[in-house]
């Protein structure tokens, strides 16, 4: 029924975004650049891609993920500042519940925190843009209730936009460094180093309303877990120049991915 209630919210929103009627099709004038507050943002590679926010950026989202063994459903808060030219930081974390089978630990908790720092290179051009930045996950996520690993992480990233007239195509390489953990309780887990790269497109579908396209990749986390892939269909809608209403479906391409997630966000942009 989570499942259910989670794809009737994001049937709702693209069916209000297809009975408006297109913009015309854009002038030749140069790609907004990452200044531009209602420039649209990556589901999957969030932190890591490479635009920044104008000042600030404050989500709330509504998350479903359909896993093996866990299902859960989240409430997460994203936060993103920029305190210096070309600087974001930010941070993110949730508060949830779990659902597994019988003879595994579930119940209620928070999530594990990610910290971000990253810093944007202008061009001359505009058309590209790059950025590069870390991560910390600090394990403050329930592991018992299968909401973390109780193992710190530390990651580096490199990633770009190219700006066409029509669309934005995305890509970020990344390599993260985690410790040993548990989950459920009782699995202990030996932390390995994972390597992750991603690809994305953004079609501006008018002026308010864009679509995203996201695939990533990264190596098992942990001793023993397969790899995580995943790809992702969403939407993004700009209420008004300080609202955002974003919403996605992601399935899992690995035996290391949820089968299933869908989200919900509402963001206020400054």
């Amino acid at each position: 029924m989570k499942k259910g209630l989670v794809l009737t919210i994001l049937v709702l929103i693209a069916g209000t975004v297809a009975a408006q009627d297109p913009a015309p099709p854009p002038s030749p004038s140069p790609a907004p650049t990452v200044t531009d507050s209602r420039s649209d943002r990556l589901f999957l590679n969030f932190l890591e891609d490479a635009a920044i926010v104008q000042r600030q950026w404050w989500e709330g989202q509504l998350e479903y993920t359909d896993g093996d063994p866990i299902d859960s459903v989240l409430l997460r808060g994203v936060v993103a500042f920029q305190p210096l030219a070309s600087l974001e930081v930010g941070g993110r974390v949730g508060f949830g519940s779990t659902d597994t089978p019988s003879g595994y630990p579930d119940g209620t908790g928070a999530t594990d925190l990610d910290i971000w720092g990253k810093y944007y290179f202008a061009t001359p051009s505009g058309t590209t843009e790059f950025a590069a930045g870390a991560v910390v996950t600090v394990p403050t996520g329930d592991d018992t209730a299968g909401l973390g690993y109780d193992a710190f992480a530390l990651g580096g990233f490199g990633s770009m936009r190219y700006n066409a007239k029509r669309f934005t195509l995305t890509g970020k390489i990344g390599l993260r460094f985690n410790d040993d953990g548990s989950i459920l309780g009782s699995s202990d887990v030996d932390g390995e180093t994972s390597a992750s790269i991603g690809a994305g497109v953004i079609w501006p579908w008018s002026q308010a309303v864009g679509f995203v396209g996201e695939l990533n990749y990264e190596d098992g986390r942990f001793d023993g877990q397969d790899p995580d892939t995943r790809a992702l269909a969403g939407i993004q809608w700009h209420l008004s120049d300080r609202s955002l209403l974003r919403g996605s479906a992601t399935v899992g391409l690995s035996d290391g991915a949820p089968d299933f997630q869908a989200l919900v966000g509402y963001a206020c942009i400054f």
